[in-house]
Formats: structure tokens, C-alpha cells, sequence
């Protein structure tokens, strides 16, 4: 089997397991709601980079974008990131180049800045604390 064709299938097969994730997700999440309080804010009362990822992405699961965006914004970036490659390789896959990602480091530099800029911000902002 070529590369092409394998590419191909790859990416028709990505889309059916998204969809059955989807589809049990809510089983899936139930194995999230009673995790731990973070160690971060329980210590130092400082919520680390991480802290309302869960929350962010059951509210986004839910399609909930501004809440999603309330408890933190990483998994909305990611998933956008996410997205912009899967077109680009089904777009390359099936003989179109389209790139919507930027190639340029300095674009990735300027995001990882400012979201530690965002995730320092959050502790001092009660509006963006998860």
C-alpha cells in the first residue's frame, strides 16, 4: 500500500474515532469529577498552568466556548491548533496544499509568551481565575 492511500485512510479514520469518543464521553468524564483539588492552589494558592483544563474541556465538550474560555483557555487553543492540521492534512492528503497553520517559530515564541504571561495574570485577576 503506498503512502498516499494509507494517508488517505488515516485521515477518513480520524473523524469516525473522534465521533466515538464523542459518543462516550460522558462515560469517559465521569472518571474526572472527583479528582483531587490541585496541589498548586492548595500549597501556594496560586493556580498553576494547568489548573481548570478539566472543567475548560467539559465545558467545550458541551460546546460551551465562553465558559470553556473562563476555566482556561489552553484547551480551546489546542483544539483550533488541532483542527487547523487535521484540514491541512486532509487538504494535503487529497492533493491540495493549504496551510493554515503559521511555519514561522516566531509566531509559536510570541503564543507560549503571552500565555505565561496569561497564566501569571490569572492569580492577580479574579475574573480569570478557574
Amino acid at each position: 500500500m503506498n503512502k498516499m492511500k494509507l494517508l488517505k485512510i488515516i485521515t477518513i479514520l480520524i473523524p469516525v474515532l473522534m465521533a466515538m469518543l464523542f459518543a462516550v464521553h460522558e462515560y469517559i468524564l465521569n472518571w474526572f469529577i472527583n479528582l483531587p483539588r490541585c496541589p498548586a492552589v492548595r500549597w501556594f494558592d496560586i493556580y498553576c498552568p494547568a489548573c481548570g483544563n478539566t472543567r475548560s474541556t467539559i465545558a467545550l465538550l458541551h460546546g460551551d466556548m465562553l465558559t470553556s474560555l473562563r476555566y482556561n483557555i489552553v484547551p480551546l487553543i489546542l483544539a483550533v491548533l488541532l483542527l487547523a492540521s487535521y484540514i491541512e492534512l486532509v487538504t494535503y492528503s487529497f492533493g491540495r496544499h493549504i496551510r493554515l497553520l503559521p511555519r514561522k517559530l516566531g509566531f509559536y515564541i510570541i503564543l507560549i509568551i503571552l500565555l505565561m504571561a496569561y497564566f501569571i495574570i490569572r492569580n492577580f485577576i479574579p475574573y480569570l481565575t478557574p
